[in-house]
């Protein structure tokens, strides 16, 4: 592929994996209008590499995919040629939705799970309903792979427009308890269909403000 055909199969994948042109935009660094006037109107002809290797990163592909130029001994993982990993941040009023962005070491993400960045979302906590395990303010990262009841624990669920976080508990093999941990709220059951499960909770951060 020459660097217009690039250009269209950049664009492609972005449309391919539910990503947007101002998000990625700020998640490699640039003002949000960047990848717009890369994809449609050439400017720059070709990624700068080290926006190249970021956006293989948040695509979850491989950086020979973004170029027509052939890259030698190109690594697969992103945790072979990257020192950070960048995970995208959702707001809970607004169903996944991207408004901002965390950045850690690679070798501490891989660490905590062995999927990929692009699977992992970080949300602040709004409320008390979980206290005392979260309290307002408070951090999750949520595996968005795991979308399917596996196990007793921690998901974040979607209501209406709005993300949640809550203790999910097996009743049966079709129904489950929504289970809010602040035992000033009532826990209701759920059959297992009715239920959007967005993905499971795998590492909680408390915010606590210290002085």
């Amino acid at each position: 592929m020459n660097a217009d055909e690039i250009r269209a199969h950049i664009a492609d994948l972005i449309k391919q994996k539910g990503k947007n042109l101002r998000s990625l935009s700020l998640a490699v660094g640039k003002n949000e209008a960047y990848l717009h006037q890369f994809i449609h109107k050439g400017s720059p002809v070709r990624l700068p590499e080290e926006d190249r290797r970021k956006l293989a990163d948040l695509l979850d592909v491989e950086e020979q995919e973004l170029t027509d130029i052939r890259l030698p001994n190109v690594l697969p993982s992103y945790t072979k040629h990257a020192k950070t990993a960048l995970l995208e941040m959702w707001s809970v009023d607004t169903a996944c939705s991207t408004v901002g962005f965390f950045s850690m070491p690679s070798a501490d993400f891989s660490n905590i799970t062995s999927t990929t960045p692009n699977d992992v979302k970080m949300i602040s906590v709004k409320g008390d309903s979980m206290s005392p395990t979260l309290q307002d303010g408070d951090y999750v990262f949520a595996d968005i792979s795991q979308k399917d009841f596996s196990t007793d624990g921690l998901y974040l669920i979607q209501s209406a427009d709005r993300l949640t976080v809550k203790r999910l508990q097996q009743i049966n093999t079709s129904d489950l308890w929504i289970i809010s941990d602040n035992t000033h709220y009532k826990s209701i059951s759920s059959p297992r269909k009715d239920l959007t499960i967005v993905g499971k909770i795998i590492l909680i951060l408390k915010a606590e403000k210290i002085g």
